[in-house]
């Protein structure tokens, strides 16, 4: 069976990922080729400064101009997406109804039954722009845009972050210079420096860091922003559609992939906001459940339709120790695909043939731990986390950025 076609949404978010993963590495080799020229002393690194924030700044420019009107179309094409799928979803659930007993939902006939659903007739999703539904949905249309001005301000403060870089890179490999300077401990300054630079590759360029303190490197953080906005855009306009058509319930289904945040509101009942005299039993609202974990970042989690007396939900399910179990293994493979990759960036930035060997070393232990834990568990290995790029296949880096 063939691999179905990536929507359009997601083939923008994977190169607007890419275009920050670029900028990463051309940031990390050009740093790494300025240190090679530069002496191996506090004057050296100190000299190398300007070069090193000429770079930043070249590099954020471009991204600035590139990645804006990327987020946008993503943002866009994510919300016809939803609006469209909300039809076909609203078809689907009335299937078993015979036509003549259906309620009159405007472009519904056109699907229920197994048809194709209409693309949406309203307007491209800009600033300025009234008509974002064939039938007026103005909550819809500011919430995408309030998600689209929310993703380019996540990618403005990820920017500013790589503007700070050249201090961070000082503040970290100075020390560790001047200390071996001063010690007579059979370090030189150079091997110092090696050192302190090969532990700041292995972290990358930190993009974020949360509430929890825990530093995000950046094409990881960019990755998961990024994504979770297109999904947040889909969802806003797959509701605001629905809502539009008269669907006043809704539920999530099981998406094959549970998480102890959205496992407990499958097959549940929410609603857009509380309804005075509900038909059916209501578990909770939309927003009650988001806040309870439900849509957390990279949640892949969409709405689905409930209508009284026609749809057959499955049952709820609670949370059990084996399922924790098992989505704590799935947590556990993925720190160690992390691993892989910090290896494998301190190998690709190596600064002097004693740090490429240890990376090397790294790099063959960490995939190690990898191959002997997917044996162990059974779970199918990820080759493509385990690459510093994240790549996809069906994905080609933008141009690179010079």
């Amino acid at each position: 069976m063939a691999e179905k076609d990536p929507k359009e949404s997601a083939l923008l978010a994977a190169e607007l990922v890419a275009l920050y993963t670029l900028a990463e590495r051309q940031l990390l080799s050009g740093i790494t080729r300025i240190l090679k020229r530069a002496p191996a002393t506090l004057q050296g690194l100190q000299a190398a400064m300007p070069q090193i924030r000429t770079l930043a700044r070249q590099i954020t420019a471009r991204l600035i101009y590139t990645s804006n009107p990327l987020a946008a179309k993503m943002i866009t094409a994510a919300v016809n997406e939803g609006a469209q799928d909300a039809i076909g979803a609203v078809g689907k659930a009335l299937e078993r109804v015979p036509r003549a007993q259906r309620p009159i939902i405007p472009g519904v006939d056109m699907v229920a039954g197994g048809g194709t659903p209409p693309p949406p007739r309203g307007k491209a999703l800009s600033a300025g722009e009234d008509d974002f539904f064939n039938f007026s949905m103005p909550h819809g249309e500011r919430s995408a845009n309030a998600i689209r001005a929310d993703i380019e301000s996540e990618l403005a403060d990820v920017r500013f972050r790589i503007t700070r870089l050249p201090d961070d890179v000082y503040k970290f490999i100075a020390p560790h210079g001047g200390i071996y300077q001063v010690l007579a401990n059979g370090v030189t300054p150079a091997q110092a420096q090696a050192m302190a630079w090969r532990v700041f590759t292995a972290s990358g360029v930190t993009g974020f860091t949360d509430k929890l303190g825990r530093d995000w490197a950046l094409s990881s953080y960019v990755e998961m922003a990024v994504r979770t906005a297109a999904t947040r855009a889909y969802n806003a306009s797959h509701l605001a559609r629905m809502h539009a058509m008269g669907v006043h319930y809704f539920s999530v289904p099981d998406d094959g992939h549970p998480c102890p945040y959205c496992l407990p509101w499958q097959h549940r009942v929410l609603t857009d906001g509380v309804i005075a005299n509900p038909v059916m039993h209501v578990d909770a609202t939309i927003a009650q459940a988001t806040a309870a974990g439900l849509f957390h970042p990279n949640c892949k989690h969409v709405l689905i339709p409930v209508f009284a007396g026609i749809t057959v939900l499955g049952e709820p399910q609670t949370w059990t120790p084996e399922l924790n179990e098992a989505y704590q293994l799935t947590q556990k493979q993925r720190r160690l695909e992390l691993e892989v990759r910090k290896a494998k960036r301190s190998l690709e930035y190596a600064i002097d043939p004693d740090a490429q060997k240890l990376a090397t070393a790294d790099v063959r232990k960490a995939q190690k731990r990898v191959r002997e834990f997917v044996a162990a568990t059974g779970l199918n290995r990820q080759s493509r986390r385990e690459q510093i790029d994240l790549t996809d296949p069906r994905i080609k880096l933008p141009t690179p950025i010079r």
